[in-house]
């Protein structure tokens, strides 16, 4: 059903794509400026989403390929830090085959998890009062089955993400954090520690257990961010000031969008490099959703 779904809005978005281009797309209103970020947030993004499907998901990697177009970069990566029963990387896998040949970006998919379901917490950090050891499960050889492309990197992220750093990936535009814990976070985040050539300079970030009841600015996942920023000057870690006006209407008061955030490589030499996504001049679009 999911797949059936997929190829649906990915045939036409690549139909309303060509149409545009024609130009007979019916147009309310001016169209602001191809691929800048008002165009990807107002008319791309809702044609992409089609049924509201991981909108968080479908956001972040929309916009972490087309900076890496803009960029003139030709492949990144996309990471789901937290795999679990394996739904979130097959979403992955069904959003990248809509995204890549609108943006003529290839994407790798990296999902890291243990394979056993969560370690036993290390202190109040990881909210040993919300989350337990075994939790969160995952059936190694079912989910094989249900991916096509996407690696699966099993152990726990202390130990693997070293390999991971040394094996060059092509530069990350998306990061997906659901490991729950502070501790599996704060070894998550060494990939921002990376070479510039394996990461984007504006790397969308999705923090799936900041919110909620007993969940606070000094343990979980909040913490690791905060952490993480305190100990880089030329590296963060923000949240998107003013997000929800950015995006149509209907996803305005939507919880995922307080759970997006956006890694600075300030230090990176293309972070300066002028990527036309946010146009200065021409129509203005009114955000009216």
């Amino acid at each position: 059903m999911v797949k059936k779904i997929v190829r649906k809005v990915a045939h036409a978005t690549r139909n309303w794509l060509q149409e545009e281009n024609n130009g007979v797309a019916a147009q309310k209103g001016p169209l602001p400026k191809e691929y800048s970020y008002q165009w990807l947030n107002h008319v791309l993004f809702p044609k992409i989403l089609g049924s509201d499907w991981r909108p968080h998901y479908t956001w972040g990697v929309m916009q972490g390929v087309n900076l890496a177009r803009a960029l003139g970069i030709k492949r990144v990566s996309a990471i789901e830090f937290g795999v679990a029963g394996g739904n979130g990387l097959v979403a992955l896998e069904e959003i990248v085959k809509v995204i890549e040949p609108v943006f003529g970006v290839e994407v790798d998919i990296y999902g890291f998890d243990t394979g056993m379901g969560l370690p036993a917490p290390d202190g109040y950090r990881d909210l040993p009062n919300v989350y337990g050891e075994s939790q969160c499960g995952m059936d190694i050889e079912k989910l094989r089955k249900r991916l096509q492309k996407a690696q699966l990197i099993l152990g726990l992220v202390e130990n693997t993400i070293d390999d991971f750093i040394r094996s060059k990936p092509a530069p990350i535009a998306f990061m997906s954090d659901d490991l729950d814990y502070y501790t599996a976070s704060m070894d998550a985040f060494k990939i921002f520690d990376g070479a510039q050539d394996m990461l984007l300079p504006r790397i969308w970030c999705y923090f799936d257990d900041i919110m909620g009841p007993t969940k606070c600015d000094f343990t979980g996942e909040r913490l690791a961010i905060a952490d993480f920023n305190a100990s880089h000057e030329m590296r963060k870690i923000s949240s998107i000031p003013g997000l929800p006006w950015a995006l149509p209407k209907n996803h305005f008061d939507q919880v995922w969008v307080k759970k997006v955030f956006l890694a600075h490589m300030f230090d990176h030499d293309k972070y300066g490099e002028f990527d036309e996504l946010t146009p200065m001049d021409g129509p203005e679009l009114e955000l009216k959703g």
